[in-house]
């Protein structure tokens, strides 16, 4: 079976979840169990900036090939990955400590969940959602825990070890959690009778919190949570597009929080893209030094990658140097980024399949 190659959009519960989130998930086993990542670049090495030797004396160097950005990206594909147009390896978050999180896609379309830490070896560890086949990692913090959807129409936080946590938060129908930070507190959708509003799961489930859009229908995708309580995430507009927002875990008023709406990229010339315009934009990330990652869709139907500094309100883009063009289309979305700054995510190739990226600030001394 081929599939159509079409970069869906991601992590929207409105009310059911997006063309490529909708695929089973392959059953996997406990994630301390490893299987081989195949790494296209840089494999099985040491290559985070504290384990690359010091620079030689004499003004020897090399040159990184695959860098863009000032970034070293390190490309690589899950475990039994697809090999057709839409297929492939997506990578949803990534913890302070390095391992991120994202599936494969086969060629059946299929899902296998899996972490994975390429920064400092090639081998991955499936995420087990109760042998679901429908289940779907999307966040993961330094702790191990791991966030997402259980496929029953619960959120989910589990940690190996213990027993996994199903929950439908403020009295909803359905739920998916998609960030959770280093103090254990959780964010997400959750899809009530006639809205879909963001939430904010607080440590231990003390309490929760509704998150509203800053206007339009209140249609919020929570993202993201940092360990200052800044939160991140896209809503839809009056124009019925999305669009990201922030807002502080603090600024609660009767239990709920409502976002504030962060400004549309000024979208640069892409070549290969002439005459492109701005169509919509998803912020999915952010580290505790306020910078978010995400990305934005143009009127090619592309999608390209941005770093947003929530302190400045300026873009960065950026994308991965090994994403092509199929059929008039590239994609590269960066879906998480740690507080060292190394960022993950995913990118297509000229035949419409996806691979998984960690990259890592470049230093110039």
């Amino acid at each position: 079976m081929t599939a159509q190659f079409r970069p869906a959009r991601r992590r929207d519960l409105r009310p059911a979840l997006d063309a490529l989130e909708n695929r089973a998930l392959l059953n996997g086993a406990p994630m301390h169990h490893r299987i081989e990542v195949h790494a296209t670049a840089f494999d099985r090495a040491e290559i985070s900036r504290r384990s690359l030797p010091p620079p030689p004396p004499r003004g020897l160097s090399i040159t990184y090939l695959n860098q863009a950005g000032g970034y070293r990206f390190i490309n690589f594909n899950g475990p039994s990955p697809g090999d057709t147009a839409g297929t492939g390896t997506n990578m949803n978050g990534i913890a302070n400590n390095g391992v991120a999180v994202g599936n494969t896609i086969s060629n059946t379309l299929s899902f296998l969940n899996f972490g994975t830490n390429p920064l400092r070896s090639s081998f991955a560890g499936p995420v087990n959602v109760n042998g679901n086949p429908a289940a779907l990692a999307f966040g993961i913090n330094a702790k191990g825990v791991v966030v997402g959807t259980d496929g029953n129409g619960n959120a989910f936080f589990e940690h190996r070890g213990h027993p996994l946590v199903p929950f439908v938060p403020l009295g909803g129908t359905a739920a998916a959690a998609f960030g959770i930070n280093d103090q254990n507190a959780i964010v997400g959708q959750v899809v009530e009778a006639n809205t879909t509003p963001g939430f904010l799961r607080t440590y231990g489930g003390k309490s929760t919190l509704t998150i509203n859009a800053p206007s339009g229908p209140d249609t919020v995708n929570a993202q993201g949570i940092n360990n200052h309580g800044l939160i991140v995430g896209f809503y839809v507009g009056t124009d019925g597009q999305d669009h990201g927002f922030t807002a502080q875990a603090s600024s609660a008023v009767n239990g709920v929080i409502t976002g504030t709406a962060v400004a549309d990229p000024v979208i640069p010339n892409v070549p290969g893209e002439p005459g492109a315009t701005f169509v919509f934009s998803q912020i999915l990330g952010v580290n505790d030094k306020g910078i978010a990652v995400g990305y934005y869709g143009d009127s090619t139907t592309s999608q390209h990658g941005f770093l947003y500094n929530t302190h400045t309100g300026v873009y960065t883009f950026l994308d991965n140097p090994s994403a092509a063009f199929n059929n008039g289309v590239e994609v590269t979305q960066i879906t998480g980024i740690t507080n060292s700054g190394e960022i993950t995510g995913f990118y297509s190739d000229a035949n419409g399949v996806f691979h998984g990226f960690v990259a890592v600030p470049h230093v110039v001394k």
